[in-house]
């Protein structure tokens, strides 16, 4: 696959609700090494256009294609190559962080990658404490610690710095600009801006009445 081929392709792409378009129709190509910062205000559609993106939802119009190919037709390449972390925290208070991590990644506890994944969080010393006892920031790293796991050419992210502190901030950041430089691809809505080299901007207007 040649780096100016297009991997993710968006094509007059919008959702309905209400039987009415929730923002204007957009076309944009992702290519390899792409870091992607969808934007838009308040509703504007952000969320529900990542989990199109993910498959999670079906466009009202346009496609989506992967390399070249709908993605209805190539769900299971396309869907073994993504990994989706949403803005919920969604863990169970009864599971330890390393528990938690097993079971949102679907690996076995005893798998190294997970260990290997926690530390490079800064969650190592948590690991056998339960869910329920880790902060708000913590909750949020040992969700996105699920990409250090899962060998994904595409992550998409749903704001994924929020309640983050200083140290979290950089280390996500570090950790797009890596994988970016893998020839990795990243695409995330944030309502904050986050100071990553060559980063593609998505922007969504609500559309028209």
């Amino acid at each position: 696959m040649y780096l100016d081929t297009a991997i993710l392709s968006l094509k007059n792409l919008t959702f309905y609700r209400n039987e009415k378009p929730i923002f204007e129709p957009i076309t944009f190509d992702v290519f390899q090494g792409d870091v992607v910062h969808v934007r838009g205000k308040n509703g504007s559609g952000k969320t529900t256009l990542l989990r199109m993106l993910i498959g999670a939802l079906h466009p009202s119009e346009g496609n989506i294609e992967y390399n070249h190919i709908d993605i209805n037709r190539t769900r299971f390449e396309y869907l073994s190559n993504l990994v989706y972390v949403g803005h919920k925290v969604a863990l169970k208070s009864s599971l330890t962080a390393l528990e938690n991590l097993a079971w949102i990644s679907g690996r076995d506890k005893k798998c190294e990658s997970l260990i290997k994944a926690l530390e490079d969080m800064g969650l190592s010393e948590k690991k056998n404490v339960l869910c329920s006892e880790l902060s708000v920031g913590q909750q949020r790293k040992l969700t996105l610690a699920r990409i250090l796991v899962i060998d994904a050419k595409i992550w998409f992210l749903d704001e994924p710095f929020n309640t983050l502190d200083s140290d979290g901030f950089t280390l996500l950041k570090d950790l797009i600009e890596a994988h970016k430089n893998n020839q990795g691809i990243v695409v995330y809505a944030s309502h904050q801006n986050v100071s990553i080299s060559d980063v593609k901007t998505m922007q969504l207007e609500r559309a028209v009445p």
